[in-house]
């Protein structure tokens, strides 16, 4: 029995097959040709959406957006990589219709495209919404960290610095004091290089001069970390308080089939970052109210309370409180202290209550974090015999009321009433992260600078809705309903024709309408 043989290469074919025919109709790349092209680009304010009068033909931002979501599809960012595809890839030959962008073209349109990119994910959104497969209310938000194109080596903050210029004058010391030990030698019989040590003391004066000027750049910025590759990334914790050189992007993720309805680039923590995504999301979506679940790393008064003004109902876990040793029972804590809304006060495990001057007191670290609290005092501290088991202020009891504590104990009601409401969150928005960073492999980024990795962070998350989408109803359903839009423009214009050849056709040949 012989072996499998494939088809004679010069054999010639009298029907050869054409381009379509070698593309299978179940393909994916399909539907990433018909799903860009149903999206206006001059809309979406990409450049070259209209080509120039003169000039070479610039390529259409369609054709690089098809190629860039293919290429995340299947887990290819490179633009070098890219370029190399588009002329060996069968599929990619069909995508772009045989064009073959220079690797500078692919990796410009990227760079330059972070807004339009994002607008485009926009109008996915929309189109997702439009289709009932994002509900629009209940979100989940968090946040992950991407690693940077910037090494640990290359990011400082001040201890940093201080320690490398005082190992740099500690070596500088060590240099000059072998010089001077050199010189005391009698008869001249000296052991060393000098000119050796003048160069090595030359070459760590140049390193302390750069920590210097790093410091220098610390100062200016205002910033409590300097990175020198990448000037945007900084140092974050990531699991298991290993700490890497990131950006923290923030996604909010809808329950109903997981897709990501929003995201933001950040490079600073969780903690002021709720109310910016739940406020923007609440409005990509057109709603009136939504809910949000987000953990403990988002817990702010602040952030709380302008997600209730915003009409936005949190379910966000409120992080251990820290016990000072003021308080040296547990049934004497601040959260055993009951609060009356009506009457303003406060009463005690014993039944006294705590009163408030109604002036307020600014509590926080210089601009870090400012935050105005009310003091509630009694004068039933003095007799009180259970004074010494409550604090060791010898002034009394005092409980302080922040401006926020409306909202921050409306959202604490919410989470222990509503319990498994809460324990949804894990299961919605970390479906995302754990598609994305452990199956596909992007746990870093490619570019520098926030807004240049926004564009990457666009591309990722609009191929994992096109993803979720496919999984969800299926390439052909999909091909479908991406049709839909074309179908009806296609009726209307058959439509219209049809009207005027049937009222206007008959009279155009009339003679009173004949032309001169």
């Amino acid at each position: 029995m012989s072996h499998l043989t494939g088809t004679d290469r010069e054999q010639l074919n009298m029907f050869p097959l054409s381009l379509d025919e070698m593309v299978d109709q179940e393909n994916p790349v399909r539907v990433i040709d018909l799903f860009v092209n149903r999206f206006d680009f001059v809309k979406l304010g990409f450049t070259h959406a209209i080509p120039a009068g003169e000039g070479r033909p610039p390529f259409a931002p369609a054709d690089l957006m098809k190629l860039y979501l293919y290429g995340y599809l299947n887990r290819i960012r490179s633009s070098r990589k890219l370029e190399k595809e588009c002329e060996r890839n069968l599929e990619l030959i069909w995508l772009m219709k045989g064009l073959r962008p220079a690797f500078r073209t692919i990796a410009g349109f990227r760079s330059s495209h972070a807004k339009q990119i994002k607008n485009f994910f926009r109008e996915f959104v929309l189109l997702l919404k439009g289709w009932d497969l994002i509900e629009g209310k209940l979100i989940a938000i968090d946040g992950s960290k991407f690693r940077a194109q910037n090494a640990k080596k290359n990011n400082f903050n001040e201890d940093k610095i201080n320690r490398q210029v005082e190992y740099i004058d500690n070596k500088i010391n060590e240099y000059v004091t072998a010089l001077d030990e050199n010189d005391k030698e009698e008869n001249g019989d000296r052991k060393l290089n000098i000119q050796d040590i003048k160069k090595k003391i030359e070459t760590q004066q140049q390193r302390r001069d750069k920590y210097e000027a790093l410091r220098e750049e610390l100062k200016q910025s205002g910033q409590e970390q300097v990175s020198t590759t990448d000037k945007d990334a900084r140092s974050m914790p990531v699991n298991h308080n290993r700490i890497e050189v990131s950006y923290n992007v923030q996604t909010a993720v809808d329950e109903k089939n997981k897709l990501i309805v929003h995201y933001e680039n950040t490079n600073v923590n969780d903690k002021k970052a709720l109310a910016e995504v739940a406020v923007e999301t609440k409005n990509i979506l057109q709603k009136e109210s939504i809910q949000a679940l987000a953990d403990k790393g988002y817990h702010n008064g602040e952030q709380l309370d302008t997600c209730s003004k915003n009409n936005i109902v949190t379910y966000v876990a409120a992080p251990d409180i820290p016990r000072s040793n003021e308080i040296p029972t547990p049934k004497y804590h601040g959260d055993k202290f009951i609060y009356d809304k009506e009457k303003d006060c406060y009463t005690c495990p014993e039944g006294k209550t705590l009163a408030t001057n109604g002036s307020w007191y600014t509590k926080g670290n210089g601009n870090k974090y400012q935050n105005q609290v009310q003091h509630y005092k009694t004068k039933a501290c003095s007799s009180c015999p259970a004074k010494a088991l409550c604090t060791k202020n010898k002034d009394g009891r005092l409980i302080q009321r922040s401006q926020f504590a409306q909202a921050v104990e409306a959202n604490a009601k919410r989470v222990t009433e509503e319990k498994e409401k809460y324990l949804l969150r894990q299961q919605i928005v970390e479906h995302p992260f754990g598609t994305i960073k452990r199956q596909w492999g992007f746990d870093h980024v490619l570019m520098k600078g926030l807004k240049k990795n926004e564009a990457e962070f666009g591309l990722i998350f609009s191929v994992y809705n096109l993803r979720r989408i496919l999984s969800i109803l299926g390439i052909s359903e999909l091909k479908k309903r991406l049709r839909g839009a074309f179908l009806f423009f296609s009726v209307l214009r058959r439509h219209t024709m049809h009207i005027i050849s049937k009222y206007f056709f008959p009279y155009y040949n009339h003679p009173l309408c004949a032309r001169a």
